[in-house]
Formats: C-alpha cells, structure tokens, sequence
C-alpha cells in the first residue's frame, strides 16, 4: 500500500478513503480487469459450446491482463461484477438444457482451468517470447541421446506447442464436453469419481 501510495503520490491513509484493506483493493483490480470480458453474440445453443466460448473469452482477457491469473490464484475474488457475469452464464446454460446447480459447477471448473492454464502459458510464451520457449526444448534434446527418451524424442515437436492456443483448446473442449456427460442425470454414473456412480 505505501508503494501504491507512492506511485499515486498520496498519503497511504488517503487509499483507505477507498477500499479497506489491500484484499479489497484486489478484490478491485480484479473485477476491474473482467469487465472487459465479452462473449460472442449469438452464444452457441449447446452447453458445450457455451462453456468453450466462456474460457476462450477468460483465456484472452487473463492474457489481456497478465496479472489476473496470478491474483485469482492467490485470493478468493467475490464481488457484484463477478455474480452478474455468473448470472449471465447460468442463464445462457438454463437455456441449453443445464440445470444451474450443474452450471455453478461447470462454470467454475472452466474458470479454473482456464485460469490455471493462463498462470502456466504467461511465463512460457508472455514474458519471452514463445520461440525462447520451443529453443529450450530443442537445446535439451540436443544434449540428450535419442535412446534416453526414445518416445518423447519422436514427439519433441509436441512438447514445443504445448503452451498456446492450441493446448487451450484440446483441454477446453474435451472438459466442456465431460461436463456435459457428468452433469446429465442420464449419463451421471459413466463420469462419477472412480466410476462409481458418486459413490
């Protein structure tokens, strides 16, 4: 808070004119940093698509703003712009089929995937660029012998792409696609914990 007061050239006791301590001034930046976060129009009209489209939309605005992510991860964010965005979702997902205790809980394993993915791309491809990131790998397997790791070698292209869109992507669709299955009270018992029906 003294550095922000610094920065802001006030007092520090002036900044609690404002926000109570420095959890609230979080709790700010962050809900400030989401209001920027937009889903296309029209939303897709499966449950599946809507939530691919939710962490598409989160992915870019977490990158949009680096520091979100990190945030997000170190602090529960609770706040009337979060419970209007999570209102929009329910609703969007209600109309595809899902009930909203269902939605709560996809929208929050979207959420934080999305948001742990976005913590793991920014200091692999963000914060140098993503090529310094894909050189590491092949400066590794030139100083490995191909009969060390034989499979991983024959893949070692893959293992350079792994922090980008289309890593996102894979993970994105093959979660809102489960979720879809765990949360149809048809198909509950092929996805349950363990296999055993929530058991």
């Amino acid at each position: 808070m003294p550095a922000l007061a610094r920065e802001l050239r006030c007092g520090t006791m002036t900044l609690y004119d404002y926000v109570e301590d420095k959890g609230d001034l979080l709790d700010a930046v962050a809900q400030r940093g989401l209001e920027g976060l937009r889903l296309s129009r029209p939303l897709p009209e499966h449950a599946v698509g809507v939530l691919v489209e939710w962490g598409r939309a989160l992915r870019s605005t977490l990158l949009e703003h680096p520091a979100l992510a990190g945030l997000f991860l170190s602090q529960p964010v609770v706040g009337q712009g979060i419970l209007r965005g999570v209102e929009r979702l329910l609703g969007a997902l209600r109309q595809t089929g899902m009930e909203p205790k269902a939605g709560v809980r996809a929208i929050y394993a979207v959420m934080i995937y999305t948001t742990g993915f976005v913590a793991w791309e920014i200091p692999r491809t963000r914060r140098k660029p993503a090529a310094a990131y894909a050189a590491a790998w092949h400066s590794l397997f030139a100083t490995v012998p191909p009969e060390i790791a034989p499979i991983a070698t024959s893949v070692r292209s893959e293992l350079t792409a792994v922090a980008g869109g289309d890593q996102f992507d894979l993970g994105l669709v093959a979660l809102a696609n489960g979720l879809c299955v765990a949360t149809d009270p048809v198909n509950r018992g092929l996805s349950s914990a363990g296999g055993q029906g929530g058991r």
